[in-house]
């Protein structure tokens, strides 16, 4: 999908394969903001993304994940049921070091410039605070992650949709919802994964956990007794019913493919499959890869039916949800013989051309002066 570099193909010719509509590119010199705002399909409403910051290797790298992962979030409102469309922000600096109320109140600018056809939250490398200096410069936040005394913990509310996504899969592949008695293995403790680690012990299943960084393992041990600990480079290869990747994405490719062990792959991380050719050799192999886009989008259930934030409990139980979507998934896949993530992507497609065609009847005539 992204062979070709950036020297190889222009913007436009990027655009039209991934079928984008706007590519933003901000800068701003007093702070060294670098951020790209891609913003794929407007069709079901305004594009909603979060907004990344990881230092990348160059901007073709920022630009490859900007452009992927705001296609995801066209499909995940698609199947969600939401009245959004797909976008995503990502800001090319190290987390660790370009982080200060004026950089991420330039962005907050930039955003606002958009005028409402893009709408973000945290992501990967930002935080409440990062979001708090963007929401001083522009509105057009999510209501479900930060709007003062409504706030919800999304982590939270993302593991418990990947809990009842993964309940989805048993059932598919063990004739059994439960996870009890399922060994699990989680890559990546973050905030998800420290929440899905929680959850899956209260179901009663054996754990496998792995971090790059000692303490999120030790935090999750100390709550969660009787788990497994081993090395990053072993997690893909374990013995385990379900593994969920939970940190990066593009962990199964090629090499990897050959270590799993695994019945079922089912996480919170996106892109979790290098290419799409990946995804159609895991169906082959009778590994049932749940797709990203659909298992992850617990907080994006909330804002399906209001823009206006809900309860922690309201969130929980709407990401209960994604049980009954990936059950349609599933079917799906099962009835076309079709991996699931291409099952997901024909609902998706299909609900936006579909309601896209209804959004054809004007309902604001223009006063043409008669």
């Amino acid at each position: 999908m992204y062979v070709k570099s950036l020297t190889t193909m222009s913007i436009f010719e990027l655009m039209d394969m991934h079928g984008h509509e706007e590519l933003v590119f901000c800068y701003d010199k007093t702070t060294g903001l670098r951020a790209i705002v891609a913003i794929h399909d407007t069709t079901l409403g305004p594009a909603l993304g979060g907004t990344r910051m990881w230092d990348y290797e160059d901007e073709g790298e920022a630009l490859k994940d900007a452009l992927r992962l705001s296609r995801s979030m066209t499909y995940q409102a698609a199947v969600a049921d939401c009245d959004t469309g797909g976008g995503k922000a990502v800001l090319w600096g190290d987390p660790t070091k370009d982080k200060s109320e004026a950089y991420f109140r330039a962005f907050g600018r930039f955003v606002e410039g958009l005028k409402g056809r893009f709408v973000t939250y945290g992501d990967l490398g930002t935080d409440e605070r990062d979001l708090r200096y963007v929401m001083r410069e522009t509105d057009q936040i999510a209501p479900f992650v930060s709007h003062g005394a409504a706030m919800t913990d999304g982590a939270k509310i993302t593991a418990y949709g990947v809990v009842c996504g993964m309940r989805a899969c048993c059932k598919m592949v063990f004739g059994m919802s439960s996870l009890k008695g399922r060994r699990v293995g989680i890559q990546g403790i973050g905030e998800v994964g420290a929440h899905l680690a929680r959850y899956l012990y209260d179901e009663g299943a054996k754990l496998i956990l792995t971090d790059i960084v000692y303490d999120a393992m030790k935090r999750v041990q100390d709550d969660v007794p009787d788990v497994e600990i081993v090395r990053p480079d072993a997690i893909l290869g374990c013995e385990c019913d379900v593994l969920s990747p939970c940190a990066l994405g593009g962990v199964i490719n090629d090499i990897t493919l050959e270590q799993l062990k695994c019945k079922i792959i089912a996480g919170a991380a996106y892109h979790v499959i290098e290419s799409d050719v990946i995804g159609d050799l895991l169906h082959k192999r009778g590994i049932l890869f749940a797709p990203d886009f659909v298992i992850s989008g617990g907080e994006l259930f909330q804002s399906a039916d209001s823009t206006a934030p809900v309860s922690q409990e309201e969130g929980l139980r709407r990401a209960e949800e994604i049980y009954d979507v990936m059950v349609r998934v599933l079917d799906r896949s099962r009835r076309e013989d079709i991996a699931p993530y291409r099952a997901a992507r024909k609902m998706a497609v299909e609900r936006i051309e579909s309601v896209g065609r209804v959004r054809t009847i004007l309902t604001h005539p223009p006063d043409i002066g008669l």
